[in-house]
């Protein structure tokens, strides 16, 4: 193992040893406004930092979540930092999620009827390290000055198949999809070209696993709640990549609806997380297998790759759990009820 392998390793475990404890979301979730949790974790955990500046006395949600999205950022620049020169493309692949992003905030800018007085949300913290100026997007006004602007980047093509025709809506749904296939392909592309034997094959369990917890979760929602045709399903589905034989994707697909569905999925490879509980959110099952295989992998890992992949999963997951509460505390949710959104 290189030495730039031992530093991510160290650098991951340290990091991953001050994350929140069981006994710290029992101290969240007695807290009964936002000002108390932002104070404790403050005071008592390692979020202190990026909370500094943030006075208790006026904190916006908003505000409260975009140092929260900074700091998981951030994290994974400092592990960045100690990766080897070869696998850095891979490593990158972080900043080209968040570009496009960005870039269908702006895109959306246009379908509104107010874009004109609207500003583009570009994190502060993306610029430096982004693949393209993102600063230059503020100036643009229309989408054909838009793509004039990306021409020379990766995105181009995804943004000029959506090019809209006089005053027609653009499907950012759809262009959304095109992005996450786009994404995706090259995530496996360049774990392909990158690593070898069972590196590889971890990477790719990884990565394949969250396409398919991404499918099952569509699936479920088109059959809940819109009555989706299967024809329509596949269009927003992701299939390149499964371990899910194709036939058992197509069978769950098929079923009629969301009963059938789930009681398909219980004689799926995913039968472990169908349990006797009403599938009110879906997410949270899925969220789940995915913290819980990200987790086992960080812990057995002597990998570089794979603990810098898992830690950044654990750690987005403790992020989503902190919104979960201070979300709830906004509606006044019981500490109860928002603990059963949490995953830990």
């Amino acid at each position: 193992m290189s030495f730039s392998s031992n530093a991510v390793l160290a650098k991951a475990r340290s990091m991953y040893g001050k994350h929140l404890t069981p006994e710290s979301y029992d101290e969240l979730l007695k807290k009964r406004t936002v000002n108390d949790v932002v104070s404790y974790l403050k005071s008592e955990t390692a979020y202190g930092p990026i909370l500094e500046g943030l006075k208790e006395t006026s904190i916006h949600r908003g505000q409260l979540e975009s140092l929260l999205d900074e700091e998981e950022f951030l994290r994974a620049i400092r592990l960045i930092h100690y990766a080897p020169k070869g696998d850095q493309k891979f490593y990158q692949l972080g900043i080209i999620r968040r570009e496009i992003a960005v870039l269908l905030s702006k895109v959306r800018l246009f379908n509104s009827d107010e874009t004109l007085n609207s500003e583009l949300d570009i994190p502060s913290y993306l610029p430096r390290y982004s693949t393209f100026d993102l600063y230059g997007l503020l100036s643009i006004e229309d989408y054909p000055s838009l793509l004039r602007y990306m021409e020379k980047t990766r995105y181009y093509h995804i943004l000029q198949k959506y090019m809209p025709v006089d005053d027609e809506k653009i499907d950012t749904n759809m262009m959304e999809l095109d992005f996450k296939r786009a994404y995706y392909k090259l995530f496996v592309e360049t774990v392909k070209s990158t690593f070898k034997g069972k590196k590889q094959k971890d990477l790719l369990t990884m990565i394949y696993t969250q396409i398919e917890l991404e499918n099952i979760t569509k699936i479920y929602r088109f059959k809940r709640f819109f009555n989706s045709k299967p024809e329509q399903i596949k269009k927003q589905l992701i299939l390149d990549y499964s371990r899910i034989p194709q036939s058992v994707m197509n069978e769950l697909i098929e079923t009629k609806d969301a009963e059938e569905f789930l009681k398909k999925l219980a004689s799926s490879p995913y039968k472990l997380y169908v349990d006797d509980q009403e599938f009110v959110y879906i997410e949270y099952y899925t969220d789940k297998i995915k913290y819980n295989l990200a987790k086992r992998y960080m812990r057995f890992t002597t990998d570089a790759a794979m603990i810098y992949m898992t830690y950044l999963i654990v750690f987005e997951n403790e992020v989503e759990n902190l919104k979960h509460i201070i979300e709830g505390l906004r509606y006044g949710e019981e500490a109860e009820k928002i603990a059963q959104l949490l995953i830990y």
